[in-house]
């Protein structure tokens, strides 16, 4: 084994003495094609522990001066936005949240809170509206009607029945059916802890 190319390829990628030589003796003694597969694993690392595709895990990566561990807390911190696709600029709608009973954020590795845009939201907007009047946990007064510029709160049981209604909207767009399952998938994920689900209007 070439020590120079050990020492080489060591200074170049943080690894033991021992996976440098495995990675040498694998690439043929090419210090690049060595680089290239370490960096390579990581980012598949980082793609498998943070649910994301190669090139969010690769970009998260280079940003995180390639540290693994920072690159996946990068990409469990960014908003989850889910989208028909058609309206892809807009910052005005909706954020959705799960709170506990006594009106906190869970405390988990991943961001909890998803954004759906207004255009998008109006596809299940009547569903949310179907279920008013409610009573708001907070001050016990009963709010009649959806509110669009400020904070909805539904409990679990009422968000079960909202999740039901949406499973019956009739839509032949396959951007509109995904976008119909990923909300429920959202919604069912966190209805199996969460005492309420905040819908909040940023309009």
């Amino acid at each position: 084994m070439d020590n120079e190319k050990i020492k080489i390829l060591r200074s170049k990628i943080a690894v033991p003495l021992n996976v440098a030589v495995e990675l040498l003796k694998k690439n043929n003694n090419d210090v690049l094609l060595c680089e290239q597969e370490f960096h390579d694993i990581n980012i598949q690392t980082i793609s498998q522990k943070a649910e994301c595709d190669y090139k969010t895990a690769n970009e998260s990566y280079a940003l995180c001066n390639y540290d693994i561990v920072k690159a996946i807390e990068r990409i469990n911190q960014k908003q989850v936005i889910i989208t028909t696709g058609y309206t892809t600029d807009s910052k005005i709608g909706f954020v959705l949240w799960p709170e506990n009973a006594a009106g906190e954020f869970y405390k988990t590795a991943k961001r909890n809170d998803v954004f759906i845009r207004t255009k998008d939201f109006d596809i299940i907007l009547k569903e949310f509206q179907s279920v008013f009047p409610l009573k708001n946990p907070w001050n016990n007064d009963i709010e009649d009607e959806f509110d669009p510029v400020g904070n909805n709160f539904f409990d679990n049981k009422t968000c079960r029945i909202i999740v039901e209604k949406i499973s019956h909207i009739k839509n032949n767009d396959e951007k509109v059916q995904f976008f119909l399952k990923e909300v429920t998938n959202w919604l069912e994920d966190k209805l199996t802890y969460a005492d309420y689900i905040v819908v909040y209007g940023n309009l």
